[in-house]
């Protein structure tokens, strides 16, 4: 008779141990849920800035070919023998190639944005590991 008391102390000390851990697992994953939001607010955050820095520079670009097209075409038609139009073809690459570099600089920042967090799943990969070890050790 001893011998089934035993067993049932034993099965519930398992119980509790898997259900403590069960409990862990899950406290443990909602506060990598919290991280993984919270750093996806930092990299929104991050493209927002980057959006702003391309629109910037999309209307320095457009203002700087409007204003510029119209002073510095007829400055370069005065103090050269060229026509009108080669003068406005000058002035209109050199502002355009401007706003390449720009928008390029741009680009090459939005591509280093990373919209996934890639910290918080490898810890949480790594937590999951751990658990699953955990209970498949605890258990036996």
């Amino acid at each position: 008779m001893g011998n089934s008391t035993d067993v049932e102390t034993k099965n519930s000390g398992i119980m509790s141990l898997v259900s403590g851990i069960l409990r862990d697992a899950s406290d443990l994953i909602s506060k990598e849920v919290a991280a993984a939001k919270l750093e996806m607010r930092e990299e929104l955050e991050n493209a927002k800035s980057t959006a702003v820095l391309m629109g910037v520079g999309l209307v320095a670009l457009l203002v700087g070919i409007i204003l510029l097209m119209l002073a510095l075409v007829y400055v370069l038609q005065q103090y050269t023998a060229l026509d009108l139009w080669v003068c406005y073809a000058i002035v209109g690459g050199a502002i355009s190639l401007l706003g390449i570099i720009v928008l390029l600089f741009g680009k090459q920042r939005a591509a280093n944005t990373k919209v996934v967090p890639m910290t918080t799943i490898e810890n949480a990969k790594e937590d999951a590991r751990w658990i699953t070890r955990k209970v498949k050790y605890d258990t036996r």
